[in-house]
């Protein structure tokens, strides 16, 4: 049973549970990727895992909670990238710019990752058919426009609607994120350094 913030129940533990739950979760990313969301089946990741699918529904409760824990897994991974990357001494810019950078050179090495994470959070439904992930987004925004009325507050950023620039540069993001995803011959790094000085630019005094 999940919650409504997004969390998922953690996968059981078993005996050798950890690396087969890892490669589980590796296995339903690539088939998330490859396939995508509505084709993602038991069947189809078990193949990909090499194992049975009575193996898998001795690791997880359900599709459900494999499909979570591959979205989930690696937006923990990530936050915990980016709070390694910045720091309360940073000023309002430089936590901005930072954060931004470190989120998308995090997702840089983990192509097929992302793509699965997106099918998740963009499909996967709670009862009443509610977006699953959408207090995540939401939060992320309201995270970033209180750093963005800091920087007003503190003169470093200029006079605009700090919710909205906000979401603004969540779609920058992940506009270049999802382009970057969708072609593998775009490298994301210069990518990157184009976006943040278009931020850098929109946003300073």
């Amino acid at each position: 049973m999940s919650t409504r913030d997004g969390s998922a129940p953690a996968p059981r533990s078993t005996l050798g549970g950890h690396a087969r739950q890892t490669q589980i979760e590796r296995a339903a990313a690539e088939v998330l990727s490859e396939v995508g969301y509505a084709a993602a089946s038991v069947g189809r990741i078990a193949q990909r895992a090499g194992v049975s699918k009575g193996v898998i529904t001795y690791h997880f409760a359900s599709k459900d909670e494999i499909l979570r824990r591959v979205a989930l897994t690696l937006f923990e991974d990530c936050a915990r990238h980016i709070a390694t990357s910045v720091s309360d001494e940073m000023s309002p810019v430089a936590r901005l710019l930072a954060q931004l950078r470190a989120e998308l050179e995090f997702f840089s090495s983990r192509r097929i990752e992302f793509r699965a994470m997106v099918e998740v959070m963009s499909n996967h439904r709670e009862h009443g058919f509610i977006h699953a992930f959408e207090n995540i987004s939401t939060q992320e925004a309201a995270t970033l426009a209180d750093l963005l009325r800091q920087g007003q507050a503190e003169g470093q950023f200029r006079a605009f609607d700090a919710t909205e620039m906000a979401y603004l540069i969540e779609a920058a993001k992940n506009g270049a994120l999802d382009r970057w995803a969708s072609d593998e011959t775009l490298d994301l790094a210069p990518m990157t350094a184009t976006m943040l000085d278009f931020i850098e630019h929109a946003v300073r005094a």
